[in-house]
């Protein structure tokens, strides 16, 4: 098994209207990783999101229209492949992630082989949304019953990818709803995921995604992924 380290690792940032976070962002995921290693996909942005990767010089993939967050992972993916990386890390771009915690994902996919690590935000009253709590554990706990695996926050998108598993999947989802589907997907690859606990940060920025629909795409991808065989 592979270990993932800062030299065949990449960064992968999808990013809708973020212009103003990715400002405070790249300059923190810098302190770790060379700008070539980093990706941020523009998934049709209307600000100056663009702008703002380009004064960091990162590697910028742009989707004209905005085709959700699944799309935007599915390219860098795709273009951290063909640029040879391994592994990836996925952060979200509206600053609710930490880079600090970087090097504990490293650190756990070293210690445990680990396919994918995901960063296991804590439920905390007064910090996560009441909704966001329910919603998580709802999903997160039928993935875990279904499919034996102990997953704790199945709808966290800070996470480390072991990309070899990648290259040879297909996906019917493109938004919110794909990290769900390629976390089966690993899951019937018997890959190992492990759970690092990170930080939960909630600020005043805008959420582009309804906590109902969560649900309901929840529901459209466990019953796909049970019509295949868990």
């Amino acid at each position: 098994m592979k270990l993932a380290n800062y030299s065949n690792t990449a960064v992968i940032i999808p990013a809708h209207n973020s212009g103003k976070s990715l400002k405070l962002l790249l300059p923190r995921v810098l302190k770790y990783f060379p700008s070539r290693s980093v990706f941020v996909i523009d998934d049709g942005s209307k600000d100056n999101t663009i702008k703002e990767a380009k004064k960091f010089k990162v590697r910028i993939a742009i989707h004209p229209k905005n085709r959700g967050k699944g799309a935007a992972l599915q390219t860098g993916f795709n273009r951290a492949i063909k640029n040879n990386f391994e592994f990836a890390i996925t952060i979200d771009s509206d600053l609710q992630h930490e880079p600090e915690s970087i090097p504990f994902f490293l650190e756990f996919q070293n210690k445990y082989f680990a396919g994918m690590v995901i960063g296991k935000r804590s439920y905390n009253l007064g910090v996560m949304p009441v909704m966001r709590i329910l919603s998580n554990k709802i999903t997160s706990g039928i993935i875990a019953f279904l499919t034996g695996e102990n997953i704790k926050d199945s709808q966290s998108g800070y996470r480390l990818y072991d990309l070899d598993s990648i290259k040879n999947l297909s996906f019917k989802t493109n938004r919110f709803q794909f990290e769900t589907e390629i976390l089966f997907q690993y899951i019937r690859k018997n890959k190992i995921i492990v759970n690092l606990p990170i930080n939960t940060i909630y600020s005043d920025e805008k959420s582009y995604i309804s906590h109902f629909r969560d649900i309901k795409n929840f529901i459209y991808v466990l019953f796909s992924e049970l019509l295949k065989g868990i």
